[in-house]
């Protein structure tokens, strides 16, 4: 199972920063071959996929940027740079 925080950041016209904070979960899913992650938001009213799973073939890691890069790609995250960090405190 891998834990990470995903950061989006950017400053806005007026010049204040703007950022978007979600909490990652990936582990092996129950089809050898796949796995799944999760995404919970830890910024008000940040912008979320339809569904809060994703599974993918590969190990944790591709489900990891698998759901990294659909948060990114979501309407209302474009314009901000993410940062990904695998030890959340």
């Amino acid at each position: 199972m891998i834990n990470a925080t995903l950061k989006l950041t950017r400053v806005a016209n007026d010049g204040a920063e703007m950022f978007r904070k979600y909490f990652l979960v990936s582990d092996f899913a129950d089809v050898r071959g796949q796995a799944k992650a999760s995404v919970v938001p830890l910024s008000v009213g940040a912008p979320m996929p339809t569904s809060e799973h994703l599974t993918v073939k590969g190990g944790e890691n591709e489900a990891m940027m698998a759901m990294a890069d659909l948060i990114k790609g979501l309407p209302g995250n474009e314009g901000f740079a993410a940062k990904i960090d695998f030890d959340p405190s």
